[in-house]
């Protein structure tokens, strides 16, 4: 059972939640911090890419590769 913090129950089930959120609010209050969660997966993908470019590059600077004959 959850916790109320010793306030009245608000909702019987997770549908009425859910509806009571449509019905007030409009579809798109259940996209709301999808933008940010959107940007953060950015981010995480693009210091991904950044690293392995980076270890590229350091690999090359310090193991040079022989020249061919």
């Amino acid at each position: 059972m959850m916790m109320t913090s010793g306030q009245a129950v608000k909702y019987k089930s997770s549908i009425q939640c859910a509806a009571q959120i449509l019905k007030n609010e409009g579809a798109m209050s259940f996209m709301k911090g999808a933008g940010a969660n959107i940007l953060r997966g950015v981010a995480g993908a693009g210091v991904l890419a950044g690293f392995d470019k980076f270890k590229e590059l350091y690999a090359d600077f310090r193991l040079p590769k022989k020249p061919t004959p």
